[in-house]
């Protein structure tokens, strides 16, 4: 069983949801680094990306993850650009099991709504599904994608727990696009 269990994808892909159930079942800690970077930063994401820009959030990011990268016996969702930026690269390949939650862009639209709390769902449709995309190759570069089109968290949670516990098990049909 892996020591530290890295969750990433797009938002609305259901990290910070399936996240709690997982931990639970493995008895291990539980993280959202944008929590963190938000109590940190005493404001919300979208509040630190208006006022102080994406640089600085980027630079919150990287510290919180360096940070993170030293526990162990924990579940970790990361914000969906954290695995872009090349100075996090190493979080996401050393010590821990990364699995990438997959996602539809009408999925993203359905469960997330109009956020405000997510500065990039302002954009239009095309621009936001080549995001989607540009970050998709991203996510299956460094973890295990997993489903979660027609999946509760739950049903999630149940196909990461059987990736971790048979690592070199074939991986679903449903979850290799």
């Amino acid at each position: 069983m892996a020591d530290r269990v890295v969750l990433i994808g797009f938002m609305g892909a259901g990290k910070s949801t399936v996240g709690p159930i997982l931990a639970s079942r493995l008895h291990y800690d539980w993280v959202d680094t944008d929590a963190v970077i938000e109590a940190r930063a005493g404001a919300p994401v979208a509040r630190i990306f208006s006022e102080r820009g994406e640089p600085a959030f980027r630079e919150l990011e990287a510290g919180v993850l360096a940070d993170l990268a030293q526990r162990t016996g924990i579940v970790i969702a990361t914000g969906g650009g954290a695995p872009a930026q090349a100075r996090n690269r190493q979080f996401f390949t050393r010590g821990a099991r990364v699995f990438h939650l997959r996602v539809s862009l009408e999925s993203v639209r359905e469960r997330t709504g109009a956020d405000a709390g997510r500065p990039l769902l302002s954009r239009d449709d095309a621009e936001l599904r080549r995001l989607l995309e540009e970050r998709a190759r991203i996510y299956e570069a460094l973890g295990a994608p997993v489903e979660t089109d027609g999946r509760g968290p739950a049903a999630v949670a149940d196909r990461i727990m059987a990736l971790l516990e048979r690592p070199t098990a074939n991986p679903d049909p449903a979850d290799s696009g």
